[in-house]
């Protein structure tokens, strides 16, 4: 470029525009440190933007401004009179694209672009402190995204898949969650927890040309109402149970056995421990659910006393009651997930990356935007809009590519 090509020519150049759009004034304003630039296309006649047909008349233009990337420490803003196309093929009266943007977006591509690249790294509240806008704004990005990317996902390789859940606060509103125990990414998620999830996962399996009579292996736990779920909807597949359910099962079951003796028979218990203070009870509780050398002095000296007594709560400690049954009664698919310690492994690392998720997402209004920041975390899905700081290939152009 010329040592006298104006600033609306390197500004055109460097927002990428193509004829017949260019950077007709730049406004810069110090004080309020943002910059404006006015585009305009300088066509007079158009394609159809709905049928294609060629050399349509302009009907009209209608005002449209986004938000885009900031130049330096300004703020920059695009602004531009959009025409509408009149066709004489179609007859419709269709609104023409601009390559920067999608249609009904306030912010550019490239905008939107280092919106998600950040939301997939960052607490989206925190990376709409960042880039100075509402958070509300960026959870509609994240679900259109991958709401897009989820639409062309291909499942046809799934053989292996883990089912889980989570809640999605405290006590209340659960998700379940169907992983790729193979490509190690989350398939679906869905609100519920009941038998009928199973079903809306081999729906959305169908739907991305996934086929559920060659799923082979189902990591999940004995939950009855996956288990029904599973066993009408994958028939086929061979179950295994995640270990850490079968030992989680059992501490549930010490748990009984001790809240129902400390409540029916509260002088056996006193006499055992006497007139020791609560803390050493809450050190007794806290105990039978921990290894022992994961004990504090308290909990050893509480565990003390109980394996030395005759209550029912040391024998269930001693026995961990209820798991033989369970054992017995699945003893196919506990003893494959002891076998299976690669699908056992990666359903718990799953669940920690979910519960960093629901950190990163404090703040969400609904199940759908969790779902959605899931999705963009652990779905590995392609077709995603590209950081604008990715380092460019040698080759690739510079200008505005729409996703």
């Amino acid at each position: 470029m010329s040592a006298g090509a104006g600033i609306e020519a390197l500004f055109t150049t460097a927002l990428g525009l193509q004829p017949p759009w260019e950077v007709v004034q730049v406004q810069l304003e110090t004080a309020r440190r943002r910059i404006d630039f006015e585009v305009r296309c300088s066509a007079k006649r158009l394609a159809c933007p709905h049928c294609g047909l060629a050399e349509q008349g302009i009907h009209d233009r209608l005002r449209r401004c986004w938000r885009h990337l900031d130049f330096f420490q300004y703020e920059a803003w695009l602004h531009a009179d959009v025409p509408r196309v009149a066709c004489s093929g179609c007859g419709k009266t269709a609104q023409a694209p601009v390559a920067w943007a999608r249609e009904g977006s306030g912010f550019t591509a490239l905008f939107e672009a280092l919106a998600l690249s950040l939301c997939a790294q960052m607490p989206v509240r925190q990376a709409a402190e960042l880039l100075r806008c509402s958070d509300k704004q960026l959870w509609l990005r994240i679900e259109h995204y991958v709401g897009c990317a989820r639409h062309g996902d291909d499942m046809s390789g799934v053989r292996r898949i883990g089912i889980d859940e989570t809640s999605l606060r405290k006590g209340h509103n659960y998700i379940t969650v169907v992983h790729d125990l193979e490509a190690k990414r989350l398939l679906f998620a869905t609100e519920g927890r009941d038998h009928e999830t199973v079903h809306a996962f081999v729906q959305d399996l169908q739907a991305h040309q996934g086929d559920p009579a060659k799923i082979e292996h189902i990591c999940q736990d004995m939950s009855g109402a996956y288990l029904k779920g599973v066993s009408q909807a994958l028939p086929q597949a061979a179950i295994s149970y995640d270990r850490f359910h079968v030992v989680a099962l059992a501490g549930q079951a010490m748990d009984e056995v001790r809240t129902s003796e400390w409540r029916s028979h509260p002088k056996a218990v006193t006499e055992v421990f006497g007139d020791k203070d609560s803390e050493t009870r809450k050190g007794l509780m806290w105990g039978m659910r921990k290894n022992p050398q994961g004990w504090t002095a308290r909990q050893a000296a509480a565990m003390h006393w109980l394996q030395r007594s005759h209550l029912q709560s040391a024998r269930a400690w001693r026995m961990k009651v209820r798991l033989a049954k369970t054992i017995t009664e699945h003893f196919d698919g506990v003893v494959r997930g002891m076998l299976d310690n690669r699908s056992n492994a990666y359903v718990e690392a799953m669940n920690g990356l979910l519960q960093q998720v629901k950190r990163a997402a404090r703040g969400f209004r609904t199940a759908k935007n969790f779902i959605a920041i899931a999705h963009l975390r652990m779905g590995r899905l392609k077709n995603l809009p590209q950081s604008p700081f990715k380092m460019a290939e040698p080759g690739n152009d510079t200008g505005y590519r729409h996703v």
